[in-house]
């Protein structure tokens, strides 16, 4: 069941990676227009944004990676296009889908922070399942493990770089992340103090697996130093959302001395 073609019907082959992106998109996108009308809000306009957020999520996944592993690509720059041979990292498609949402929900003069808090949810569904995705097709695998490892079929990437010997299975365990993280943040979706900190609890928890989790990956991006990529934004990404919780804190106790 895991590699690159999930099954076949009638001869024709069902991708992993196809089918996990189609997932992701079509049940994060029902999540998130089922918290826009929770909040009151016209859940077409969640169904637009989306479709801007994957274009700029895309975008930001590429450059993401391709900014880290220049290398790779310094021979021939038009394999930066050919984003179906892989090479898109998570955390610069976070990046360019925030960067789009804050657009968006100013063109459509909607409050940006609540509007981040209903399709927060829905993104970190969609980075669950797409993970989930990643596992069945054998990318961003972990290190070499007797006890906690799965051993990746021919046809993986995993088994092209690292041949029949169990790896751990990182990004199973970040999906499995990813979905407790959805399950507090609709816990507390009627209980939050002020609109944005659902968003930014999603942040700072995600980085937070994903700073732990990078310690079992075998194929991350290195930066400055040869430390990880990864926990050098995850790092950089609870300072900033730890800075708005503070500034949004006192911006909602303002408002209610007032």
């Amino acid at each position: 069941m895991i590699g690159p073609t999930l099954f076949t019907i009638a001869g024709f082959p069902i991708r992993t990676f196809g089918l996990g992106v189609a997932l992701a998109f079509l049940l994060g996108l029902g999540l998130a227009r089922r918290q826009a009308k929770l909040e009151k809000i016209n859940p077409e306009l969640v169904s637009d944004f989306t479709l801007y957020a994957v274009v700029a999520g895309v975008l930001g996944a590429r450059l993401w990676e391709v900014a880290f592993t220049w290398e790779n690509y310094a021979v021939n720059p038009i394999r930066v296009l050919a984003i179906w041979e892989g090479g898109l990292s998570i955390q610069g498609g976070v990046l360019g889908g925030i960067l789009v949402g804050i657009w968006f929900a100013k063109k459509h003069q909607v409050s940006v922070w609540k509007f981040a808090d209903i399709v927060a949810p829905g993104l970190i569904l969609g980075m669950a399942i797409g993970r989930f995705g990643d596992f069945l097709t054998g990318d961003d695998f972990g290190i070499v493990s007797e006890t906690f490892g799965v051993v990746y079929p021919p046809g993986t990437i995993a088994y092209q770089v690292n041949g029949p010997v169990p790896l751990v299975p990182t990004v199973l365990f970040e999906s499995i992340a990813d979905l407790l993280i959805m399950g507090v943040l609709l816990t507390l979706r009627k209980r939050k103090p002020y609109d944005g900190v659902l968003f930014l609890l999603m942040l700072i928890f995600y980085s937070v697996a994903r700073f732990l989790l990078e310690f079992l990956r075998g194929d991350s991006l290195r930066t400055f130093f040869d430390l990880r990529t990864a926990q050098v934004a995850s790092v950089v990404t609870v300072l900033i959302a730890l800075g708005f919780m503070v500034g949004r804190k006192m911006q909602n106790k303002s408002r209610q001395a007032c």
